[in-house]
């Protein structure tokens, strides 16, 4: 099916907004999962570095400060954080000195085994960031983000002040905690996130079809629409040409007649006959009542032509109303078989008693279209059949191969379709259809 251009842009459009707001609502969740983990770690490694200091020989500490060597203080205390990181699984637990809050501070005890391996050098510089230097220079705990180190590796690092037994800072206690956690955490984050991925895609698909089949709906009840239309004026067009061919006919007819009356110089009969010619083209141009409506006011035309050629006395009575809130289409069908059988009803008749009257007006909230014709009564055991498909009162051959007996079943469909009535009184060579539909639904809306 080729789809319409703005129903396509349309669906594009949509796929794509719905595409970027799942992909952002991943990352979100992402990002948002890895930053909430790395401040949980963050917090636990800060309260395991507050309760390591808090454990600390501060005056050993304190002593060792004064010759910072590798004396039995340096050892004893070393022994201790060793044992404080295999208690907690930490990457590194030590101890660092500020000389000022612009310098880099410097790792003085690490825990490590008790042995002469290079592990480390008494002094070396830390890798906390700058920020994180300035609170600590000032007394406060702190911990950062995750820290890229292309020797150590990425962690979190925290760190809680030393304090002496008269509440001064003496240095810090600093406890790093790997980050692979928080990477496993991002990949669980992802792997979660692929049902409502998953989830995301098909709703995709479910507004792809059904923006697909709103869009065959769409197309199908239009080309229905367009089908109807055209049927309808097709049937109103041939009409029109028939009317023609009559007239043309008749025309041909009348001047044969003059040109016979002239060559026998009968010059007086001749004028009488085109006085009556005149006469005829008068009543023949005509105009009928003009509509709000232009399909309706094409209509009128069309039938007064069609009525006028058979001799037929029509008159129209409109109001100003448009009746817009119905279908052209059921409003052509309707009022053009209901004429149509008019004219077959009120053309047995003799020519000066042929009249056909249609009324269209828009009464107290309904739209009431009443066609009453001259002609032979319809018989009363006819009357409940007259609506049923393929029955008819005339014969089924007739001189135009008109089907017959489906004119008043369409009105029948037509005023069902909009919850109408319809009614037919039918004696003394007068027959009348009345149709009354609402203009407004119960609930007071338009149709």
């Amino acid at each position: 099916m080729k789809l319409n251009g703005k129903i396509k842009l349309i669906i594009i459009l949509s796929v794509t907004i719905l595409l970027c707001l799942t992909t952002i609502n991943i990352l979100v969740s992402y990002f948002t999962a890895k930053k909430a983990a790395e401040i949980s770690v963050a917090n636990n490694a800060l309260e395991m570095a507050r309760s390591i200091a808090e454990s600390m020989d501060t005056a050993a500490y304190e002593r060792f400060l004064e010759n910072p060597e590798r004396n039995e203080d340096y050892w004893r205390i070393r022994e201790k954080l060793y044992e404080a990181k295999q208690n907690t699984a930490a990457l590194y637990v030590y101890t660092l000195a500020f000389e000022d809050a612009d310098s880099r501070p410097k790792v003085m005890i690490a825990g490590f085994p008790r042995d002469n391996k290079p592990y480390y050098d008494i002094g070396m510089d830390c890798m906390v960031p700058t920020d994180q230097i300035q609170r600590a220079y000032k007394g406060l705990a702190y911990f950062t983000g995750k820290i890229d180190d292309p020797h150590y590796g990425e962690y979190i690092s925290a760190g809680s002040p030393i304090l002496n037994d008269q509440g001064e800072t003496i240095g810090f206690l600093s406890i790093d905690i790997s980050t692979s956690r928080l990477d496993r955490i991002g990949d669980t984050v992802i792997k979660n996130s692929i049902p409502g991925f998953i989830l995301s895609g098909i709703l995709v698909l479910v507004l792809l079809m059904t923006f697909i089949l709103i869009q065959k709906w769409y197309n199908r009840e239009l080309k229905s629409q367009i089908g109807d239309t055209e049927k309808t004026y097709h049937s109103e067009i041939h009409s029109l040409i028939q009317s023609v061919r009559s007239l043309r006919h008749d025309f041909a007819n009348h001047i044969q007649v003059l040109n016979g009356l002239l060559k026998l110089g009968k010059h007086q009969e001749a004028l009488e006959y085109s006085d009556s010619m005149r006469e005829e083209a008068q009543l023949l141009y005509k105009i009928p009542i003009q509509s709000s409506n232009p399909a309706l006011s094409v209509l009128f035309q069309t039938k007064s032509l069609a009525a006028q050629s058979q001799n037929i006395d029509i008159q129209f009575n409109n109001s100003d109303s448009s009746f817009e809130n119905l279908r052209t289409t059921d409003l052509i069908k309707l009022l053009s078989n209901l004429i149509d059988n008019a004219i077959d009803a009120a053309s047995e008749l003799p020519k000066g008693e042929r009249k056909i009257e249609v009324t269209c007006e828009d009464v107290n909230e309904e739209y009431v279209f009443r066609i009453s014709n001259s002609g032979p009564p319809i018989p009363p055991e006819a009357k409940d059949k007259i609506f049923i498909a393929g029955f008819s009162t005339k014969a089924k051959s007739h001189a135009n191969k008109k089907v017959r007996g489906q004119g008043l079943y369409i009105v029948k469909q037509i005023v069902e379709k909009y919850n109408g009535r319809i009614s037919l009184e039918s004696e003394n060579n007068k027959t009348t259809f009345e149709i009354r539909l609402p203009a407004k639904r119960k609930d007071g809306s338009l149709l």
